[in-house]
């Protein structure tokens, strides 16, 4: 059985549709895929600054503590010692 030209036409025409579409459905997937990776990437690149800044702050936090501890120490000291003094005196 032979086949018309234009069916032969009709055939290839829509077999090469058919490709061209599932290409350019892959392409939109890996494209989509990509956006996700790099959205990802942006949350959790925030999220890591997100999470440097705050431990940077909590350790300014105890910084300024530990500050004030050894200046209250300091300052008790000196008034230990000037009562011992004044006792000796």
């Amino acid at each position: 059985m032979k086949v018309h030209p234009l069916e032969q036409f009709y055939k290839e025409n829509v077999n090469r549709l058919k490709e061209q579409m599932r290409k350019q459905e892959k392409e939109r997937s890996e494209q989509l895929k990509k956006q996700v990776r790099e959205e990802q990437k942006a949350l959790y690149e925030k999220k890591l600054q997100e999470s440097k800044e705050a431990r940077r702050r909590e350790l300014h936090l105890i910084q300024d503590e530990l500050t004030r501890i050894t200046e209250q120490a300091e300052s008790l000291k000196a008034q230990i010692d000037r009562a011992l003094r004044e006792k000796e005196a």
